[in-house]
C-alpha cells in the first residue's frame, strides 16, 4: 500500500508498508513483524511503516530520504498526508515535536 498527497505529488512524502525478511542461523527465512496465520493488509500491526521523500543535495541530485513510522502514528500520518500537510510538519509529529 502506498499513500501520497493528492494536490502536489510528493509534497507530504509517501507512506509505505513493508516487511523484513531475515535468514536465521538454522537456514530458515523468517518475515518480520511476526504474524500468526496470514498477513492482513489492513492490519497496521502486521507491517513496518516508513515515510519517504526526495531531497535535492548540494550537487543537485535528488536523494530518497526515509523515516520510520511507529504503528501508533500511522493513522495520524495518513490523515496528514491526505490533507497535504507540509513534510516538515509530518516529520515534527514523528519526532514528537507536535
Amino acid at each position: 500500500m502506498k499513500l501520497r498527497g493528492n494536490r502536489v505529488p510528493g509534497r507530504s512524502g509517501t507512506l509505505y508498508q513493508r516487511t523484513k525478511k531475515k535468514r536465521l542461523k538454522n537456514g530458515k527465512t523468517v518475515e518480520y513483524p511476526l504474524v500468526e496465520g496470514s498477513r492482513d493488509s489492513d492490519n497496521i500491526s502486521h507491517w513496518f511503516w516508513q515515510i519517504t521523500w526526495k531531497e535535492r543535495g548540494d550537487d543537485g541530485k535528488y536523494r530518497t530520504q526515509i523515516a520510520s513510522v511507529r504503528p501508533v502514528q500511522v493513522e495520524q500520518v495518513k490523515v496528514l498526508i491526505a490533507g497535504n500537510v507540509e513534510l516538515e510538519t509530518i516529520l515534527a509529529y514523528l519526532h514528537g515535536s507536535m
